[in-house]
């Protein structure tokens, strides 16, 4: 049972306390931490640009037109696709989780193109889980027997938290009962894939700074999704879309979401239940380079509350009049992969996506631009965090509210070669902004009369063994103050002793441990480069094999072509040495035979080159004439062109007179008889309700041309443009513009106007 040191009356709140931390410029600055992680090539065939030259550098090679094209970029530490989960969360989140226990603030995010392994970095699997399970199991690892009972630790809904009585919170947990019970009567309980998601455990812990301390964990997951936020926890929008959320600024200056549903777990079976309730509402989508592509960034935030100054009563924890509430917060980031058009063909909804995550991963670029440029040229230029959500959110991080690191997550591959270019010059600019070192203050509280304090008891580990000198055991009269008080003093002497003692004997372990593990990190780096460097060279030595292999075949098919060659050249020397044989009389017919097939061919060249000079001529009559040809007639002079060639000029005058159509037949009005009109009306023609109309009984209307079939019909051959406006005397005159439609040599058509009619009405008085 928790109970109070003080009985009041009445249920009260206790005054809440924030930590804050030291934002002062003279601060000691650290820069980004950006760390660099390679995912295994998917065929062992496959080309890869990366090579890697040592645990903190790499080059991207390049060879295009012969030129081998090779940069360097450097980072912290560089994980190799051989590198295992646990080495990524030893060197990368163990020291955030270290600084959350103690209060402070940590942000990480993985960066990179769509597909390089980003969520699996943070996610990872049930039986291999990646940084987000691994920090859940060690935070509770850590605080098992620390942990403050449900509801005592309340959200303020301002970011903040506040610690209430044990009747408050004795209410609260009857509440939560209650929903509970009325929830599994009112719905069936959905299950994800019929089991609940849990991770393999390996047990790391974090040595606690202070034992008489109580630990609250809340968790948030919410999502960036086209450059709004949502909150993928919030129960109420269970069958219906998620409610945009605003950002707002608390009494801190820290940004958070408004409104976000942020639960209270006691396990990390708990925390997992959350986080995959979720991810059944993360906006997910299938692309081209990934079948599973995060279409949003999501953010799950883990805040730590630290209750200080616990006193221990009979084994129970007591709550102080005046507490101190230390909050520590790590967001751990899962940015959507950067993406090009031309590669993933996106269309629709997936191209908006993708044109929102570009924007939003360009806003952070540009941020982080003129913050380097601010720091290095002493200036002060105004850095556009609310042109993004995702930079607005986390604007308090880079203006020293706590660390920031990244993990670059690339894929070898030669094909990404374009896109892991921007990727690493990105993240080596990220590496010259610098942080301010955070420093935790301490508020000032209230310290409570010998008399009241009440000290924690030790707890004491059983087995093992210790270097420490043993405390003096005696028996003496407790009424004889003479012997108590020299017992006393030894007693005082010993513990000194002893805990001077325990000082060096933690430093020496402390340093024999660092020690260890740097040549266990040195073996390690130097097996994985070895590793990664017989890889290559295997590869490098297929690529060879290949290479030679098809080298021998174009060998021997030259060698094949070649003796073919030889035995043709053999076979014509032996038949020029050989003497002819054949009688005069046979080689006279033979050169009869070849002038005659010369002379067949001679004419029928000369009467091809007589039809093309006609065909030329009659354009050349057409063009000078200014008039218009049917196409049936070239039609006609292609099927028949001897016949044409021996035909008369006269009789050719004679017939090509008989085609030509007048260009401007104005002796009629309307020729509808077996012509099909395209009548075009730009605008909505008022009925006049005359007797005269235009008459035609085939025609096609439209109001707009919007493609080039409605002209390029082979079935129209006239056309007709409709116009009303007003004449001099104020009434509506309708104007009809006439014209045939004539087929063009690039297989279009043309309109020539010929014809207007008008048509006009007026009074008969006036």
């Amino acid at each position: 049972m928790y109970t109070s040191s003080k009985c009041t009356p009445t249920p009260r709140k206790l005054r809440r306390e924030k930590t804050t931390l030291s934002t002062n410029s003279d601060c000691e600055r650290e820069p980004v931490h950006v760390y660099c992680r390679l995912r295994p090539l998917t065929e062992n065939l496959e080309a890869s640009c990366v090579k890697l030259l040592s645990s903190q550098e790499l080059a991207l090679v390049c060879e295009t037109k012969g030129v081998r094209k090779e940069i360097r970029y450097k980072f912290k530490h560089i994980f190799t696709a051989y590198s295992t989960q646990k080495e990524v969360f030893d060197h990368v989140a163990y020291p955030l989780l270290e600084d959350l226990l103690k209060g402070k603030n940590g942000l990480l995010f993985t960066y990179g193109v769509t597909g390089s392994g980003k969520t699996y970095t943070l996610s990872g699997e049930q039986n291999n889980p990646g940084v987000m399970p691994r920090c859940i199991d060690t935070i509770f690892n850590s605080i098992r027997d620390f942990q403050a009972p449900k509801f005592v630790i309340k959200s303020d809904k301002m970011n903040g938290f506040e610690v209430q009585t044990e009747e408050d919170a004795m209410q609260d947990r009857l509440k939560d009962v209650r929903n509970k019970s009325c929830n599994t009567r009112c719905k069936t309980p959905r299950k994800v894939n019929g089991e609940k998601v849990s991770y393999a455990n390996d047990g790391t812990r974090i040595p606690l700074l202070h034992d008489n301390s109580l630990y609250s964990v809340f968790v948030s997951y919410i999502e960036i999704y086209n450059n709004s936020v949502f909150d993928l926890l919030d129960e109420q929008c269970s069958g219906r879309s998620l409610q945009n959320k605003i950002l707002r600024e608390d009494s801190q200056k820290n940004m958070y979401v408004n409104g976000a549903v942020e639960v209270e777990v006691k396990s990390a079976e708990e925390a997992y239940e959350a986080f995959n309730s979720g991810q059944k509402r993360k906006r997910m989508g299938y692309t081209v380079l990934n079948a599973e592509s995060s279409r949003s960034h999501s953010v799950f935030n883990i805040r730590v509350v630290q209750l200080e100054q616990v006193a221990w009563v009979d084994g129970k924890p007591t709550i102080p009049d005046r507490n101190l509430i230390t909050i520590g917060q790590l967001s751990l980031v899962d940015l959507a992969g950067s993406e090009r058009t031309n590669r993933t063909q996106n269309t629709g909804a997936r191209l908006k996506e993708a044109s929102s995550i570009n924007n939003s991963l360009m806003t952070l670029r540009t941020c982080l631009e003129i913050l380097r440029e601010n720091q290095y040229t002493k200036t002060n230029k105004m850095v556009p965090y609310r042109d993004s959500r995702l930079t607005y959110l986390f604007k308090h991080y880079f203006e020293g509210e706590g660390s920031v690191q990244m993990i670059v997550c690339v894929n070898p591959s030669a094909d990404d070669f374009e896109e892991n270019l921007h990727v690493m010059k990105f993240a080596e600019m990220t590496q010259d902004v610098k942080i301010t070192k955070t420093e935790l203050k301490t508020p000032k509280t209230v310290i409570k009369k010998a008399a009241d304090r009440i000290q924690t008891p030790m707890k004491i580990k059983s087995g093992g063994f210790t270097l420490l000198p043993d405390i003096p055991v005696g028996q003496f009269d407790i009424e004889n103050a003479e012997e108590v008080e020299p017992y006393i003093d030894k007693i005082i002497r010993a513990l000194k002793h002893r805990k001077n003692k325990a000082k060096t004997v933690d430093r020496e372990i402390k340093e024999s441990t660092e020690e260890f593990r740097k040549r266990l990190v040195d073996l390690n780096q130097e097996h994985t480069l070895n590793k990664t460097e017989v890889a290559s060279l295997k590869q490098m030595i297929r690529r060879q094999k290949q290479k030679t292999h098809n080298l021998e075949v174009k060998i021997k098919d030259l060698e094949n072509v070649n003796m073919d060659v030889s035995s043709k050249n053999d076979e014509l020397q032996e038949r020029k040495k050989k003497p002819n044989k054949k009688s005069p009389w046979s080689a006279k017919k033979m050169g009869q035979e070849l002038d005659a097939k010369l002379r067949k061919q001679r004419e029928h060249l000369n009467a091809a080159i007589k039809t093309k000079e006609f065909q030329l001529q009659k354009v050349r009559d057409i063009l000078n004439n200014e008039t218009i040809v049917d196409p049936l007639d070239l039609e006609t002079l292609t099927d028949k062109e001897n016949a044409l060639t021996q035909t008369p000029k006269s009789t050719v005058d004679h017939q090509s007179r008989r085609n030509v159509i007048s260009s401007t037949p104005r002796h009629r009005r309307s020729r509808s008889v077996g012509e099909v009109w395209l009548e075009h009306n730009a605008v909505k023609p008022v009925p006049l309700g005359t007797v005269l109309q235009p008459s035609m009984k085939k025609r096609k209307s439209v109001s707009k041309l919007t493609k080039a079939g409605d002209v390029t019909n082979p079935k129209q051959s006239k056309y007709c443009l409709v116009t009303q406006d007003q004449d001099t005397d104020g009434e509506v005159e309708t104007k009809l513009y006439k014209g045939d439609i004539v087929p063009t040599c690039g297989g279009g058509a043309q309109v020539i106007f010929n014809d207007v009619e008008r048509l006009t009405q007026e009074s008969p008085t006036s």
